[in-house]
């Protein structure tokens, strides 16, 4: 005796949901790709200054700000409309983000600054 199986209707297509991970996983490919870019270094430039005496620009955030200008570029150009569209801060933040975890956050960074910049001269 075959017992019927009932089974509850399903969507035919899901759109898929947008989160602050899948927004970091993107800003980690174009991050990795714009820093190991081999013949092009000023995004690696860009995020390199602790404070405003070392920045390209003269200021530090300006120069994070074009470091983010150049990810949302890189995801145009890849026609990616969900980072490309995404909020500057958003970006900004998953940046910094991926810089600490790399060992070069900001706090390491001028600590290690000031020890370099303050050592007596070699004789």
């Amino acid at each position: 005796m075959p017992t019927e199986v009932v089974r509850l209707p399903v969507p035919e297509h899901l759109e898929p949901r947008n989160t602050a991970r899948s927004l970091l996983s993107q800003v980690r490919v174009y991050f990795y790709n714009l820093w190991n870019d081999t013949a092009d270094a000023t995004f690696r430039s860009l995020l390199a200054s602790v404070g405003n005496k070392d920045a390209i620009t003269g200021n530090r955030m300006f120069d994070r700000a074009k470091a983010v200008g150049m990810i949302k570029e890189a995801a145009n150009e890849a026609n990616d409309s969900f980072t490309s569209g995404a909020l500057d801060g958003d970006i900004y933040k998953h940046v910094v983000g991926l810089l600490r975890t790399e060992g070069m956050g900001l706090k390491l960074r001028r600590t290690q600054y000031k020890q370099l910049t303050r050592q007596a001269p070699a004789e």
